[in-house]
Formats: C-alpha cells, structure tokens, sequence
C-alpha cells in the first residue's frame, strides 16, 4: 500500500537524522586517540605563523615539545632566544589550553626578542589543536594558526641522561681527519671527556655552558668510524653565559 505524502516525509526525516548521526560518530576528533600520540611523540619546530612573518635569517629554530602525563601535561622548548615551559591541559574535540610560559633571560638581538614575546603571549590563546602525518597546527581563539613540522623522534628504548656541556667545543681526532667535538660529562665535578658525535636538535652557541636532558639510543650497523649511541635533545635543562677566560 503506498505511503501517503506525511508519513513518507516523516520516514525520510528519521532516514536523514540517522544518517547524520551515524556519521558524526564514525568522524575522528582532531586531537583526538592517535593525534594525542602523535602530539608528544616529536619535537615541533615553527614553520609558518599565519598572520605573523618567521622569525628574521639566523635565529634559532622555534621549538615546541610535548609531555603528557595522564591528564595534565607540560610543553618546552626554545621560543628564539630563550628556553621555555609552561602546563597544557587537553581537552576534548581538540581542544588544549596552554598556561602562561615561563621563559629564561638570555638577551637578543631587539627584533628576536619581539618576536619571542608575541610567541610566548601566542600560545596563551591557543585554544586547539590539529594534527596530521607531519604537521601540527595551534589554532588561537583569534584564528591565528600556527603550523609545526616533526623535527625528531626516537624510539621508546631510549635512555634519559642529564649531561653538562662545556661552553667551547674542542679539536678532535674525526677518523683521518679533525673536528670540532663537545666536552661534555654527567656529573659537576667529573673531568670534561670528548664526546665526538652529534646532539640532534641541539644549537650550541660558543660561550654559553649548558645542561642537557638527552635521549641515547643504540644505532644498528653505525657507518665506519661513526658511533653506535646517538644523542637526541629533549631538553635544555640550564644555560648560562660563560664568563671570557
């Protein structure tokens, strides 16, 4: 028996309310179950501000980690010229608030540090998050967007170590040739040893002494006359200009 006009209106009614329903469930949150990893599981650097221009030629990388723990969570990092952190909160839908940064009190060059204090008062505003294969987005309540590649990751294996940099690196033997090579040690009063590889994600400046958090991972089947323990930065524990010798 066929359905008169109403009553197929009504049908199709449920029939589309159902289908929307079904679909805003399959649909992923931004932010959300495998984003969430992925936020912390690299250091982000700053490749584009929407509204703003980068940073001028020569300035650090713009920098952004992210720990979480349970529900509450900290981001680090290096903001141009000096080192900062600062609690975040996720929430849902990807939704994050971010708390005021505190930062370290190197000074800069006058358009770095402009640059710097409106990141830092950026990132106040941050009201959510995306993130895809390679890119994370901080969208501000203003619409301002702020885009990030992965700069590093490492595996879970890695190993946390606390390590003191001197503020000079050193000539050192590199195979048949010489290079410049860190002085780094563990401990305060332990004598200075060479440390001949790289640290991935650190830029060391000449004259400033540091303490670094690394990560140190074992490197399958290293090139000849390479290391088998790779240092990644994860993050600038202190820094202080070292007085001239």
């Amino acid at each position: 028996m066929p359905l008169n006009n109403s009553i197929w209106s009504v049908f199709k009614f449920l029939l589309l309310t159902g289908m929307v329903a079904l679909a805003g469930c399959a649909a992923p949150h931004a932010g959300a179950g495998k984003g969430r990893l992925d936020l912390t599981s690299a250091q982000w650097e700053l490749v584009k501000w929407s509204t703003q221009p980068m940073p001028p030629a020569g300035v650090r990388p713009i920098i952004l980690r992210f720990d979480q723990k349970g529900d509450e969570g900290r981001v680090s990092g290096h903001a141009g010229c000096n080192q900062f952190s600062a609690p975040y909160v996720l929430r849902d839908a990807g939704e994050i608030t971010i708390a005021t940064p505190v930062a370290t009190y190197m000074a800069c060059a006058p358009e770095v540090m402009e640059f710097e204090a409106r990141l830092l008062d950026k990132l106040e505003s941050i009201s959510t998050y995306k993130v895809t294969y390679n890119n994370l987005d901080l969208i501000a309540a203003d619409g301002h967007v702020l885009s990030f590649r992965p700069r590093a990751k490492v595996g879970a294996e890695a190993l946390i170590k606390f390590i003191y940099v001197a503020p000079q690196r050193v000539e050192c033997a590199a195979g048949a040739g010489k290079a410049m090579c860190y002085q780094v040690k563990e401990n305060k009063d332990d004598p200075w040893r060479l440390w001949h590889g790289d640290i991935a994600g650190f830029d060391f400046e000449p004259g400033v002494a540091y303490r670094l958090r690394i990560l140190e991972e074992r490197v399958s089947n290293p090139p000849a006359d390479s290391s088998d323990v790779k240092w990644t930065l994860d993050l600038v524990v202190e820094q202080e200009i070292s007085p001239k010798q």
